[in-house]
């Protein structure tokens, strides 16, 4: 039963991220009632921006919703022998979904994944096996890349989700993964707005970075130190370095796509240059633990999305880089259930 309702939940999260509930428990909790870090769903509703419900009516329906966030450890939960029958406290896992802390929230891609644009495509992933090719274009119209670009209001929110990725995955990369300061020149390709980039840069500051993405995505890219901000196609050339960094790039494309991109990546770097790429590295044989699940979940929202893309296993990456030229994958680190890959060119 429970798992013909799990559509719930990702709503239920999506409703309290727009409601500003993690923010407002992590700014009032320790200070209302009895300063224990808990808030009624009432005192909850009373912070509510918007609201034109009463604080009892919006009090009563927020209850519902935070109860299955705590059902599920997203949020905590206590009962009290006096006063409100539960409140709600802020684990610090889900402190991620803070909406005001924008250098480590996933609020942003948590109302993506949840956007009405995907859901729709989510409720005809029936359509992909019985006809096949681009299940987004025939649901909305148009390939996922070009709403993006035609659609401001999607546009924006796809990159605030982007850059709150590359924020929670950088700042832990960049602890334990140390393969960027061999380089003098990093060209991250597909680096939309420029935050990966800028990331390395700051903490390699000898290192040269060019941010390669398509024209209009770079012309509103913010001025950072070191990194020089180029438009262009992938597909057609990749700027000269001697690395070259993707991140979350190979999975949105088909194999052949894969090879191109790969193959131009090749035709720009220097013998020994290498690549380093962030994907998802699918399991060889079905996994149950939370870092499969998040990367078989992605998998369908690759489904959804662009046209041909997929996640990988590690044998599926190689076979890839050896068709493009490369030799020698090898994974280096894991983070977030995350895989950091090189490969060389000889």
């Amino acid at each position: 039963m429970e798992v013909s309702m799990l559509g719930v939940l990702p709503m239920a999260l999506k409703a309290a991220v727009e409601l500003n509930v993690m923010d407002i428990l992590a700014q009032h909790a320790g200070a209302e009632a009895e300063g224990d870090g808990y808030l009624s769903a009432a005192q909850i509703a009373a912070h509510l921006e918007g609201r034109t419900a009463s604080v009892e009516e919006a009090a009563s329906a927020l209850d519902r919703i935070l109860r299955v966030l705590a059902s599920y450890g997203l949020l905590a939960s206590t009962t009290k022998a006096t006063g409100p029958k539960t409140s709600y406290g802020l684990p610090a896992a889900t402190s991620r979904f803070l909406r005001s802390t924008s250098s480590t929230s996933i609020a942003p891609f948590v109302l993506l994944l949840q956007h009405p644009v995907f859901w729709q495509t989510y409720n005809k992933f029936h359509t992909a096996v019985l006809h096949g090719g681009d299940l987004f274009a025939r649901v909305h119209g148009l390939k996922a890349f070009s709403l993006i670009q035609t659609d401001a209001a999607f546009n924006q929110l796809f990159h605030h989700a982007m850059l709150a990725l590359s924020h929670l995955v950088m700042n832990d990369l960049l602890a334990i993964y140390h393969g960027f300061q061999a380089f003098r020149s990093i060209v991250d390709v597909g680096g939309g707005l420029g935050a990966c980039l800028s990331l390395i840069t700051s903490k390699y500051p000898h290192i040269k970075g060019t941010n390669f993405d398509l024209p209009h995505v770079v012309a509103g890219a913010p001025t950072y130190p070191g990194v020089e901000h180029v438009g262009g196609d992938m597909f057609e050339a990749i700027p000269k370095s001697e690395a070259i960094f993707m991140k979350h790039i190979l999975h949105c494309w088909s194999d052949d796509n894969c090879v191109k991109i790969l193959t131009n990546c090749l035709n720009s770097l220097p013998i020994y240059g290498k690549v380093i790429f962030v994907e998802a590295v699918l399991p060889k044989q079905v996994e149950q633990d939370s870092d499969a699940r998040a990367s078989y979940n992605m998998d369908l929202v690759m489904l959804a999305f662009p046209d041909g893309g997929k996640e990988r296993t590690k044998e599926e990456f190689e076979a890839l880089s050896l068709h493009a030229g490369f030799s020698n994958l090898q994974v280096v680190c894991s983070i977030h259930g995350l895989s950091v890959m090189e490969i060389s060119k000889t």
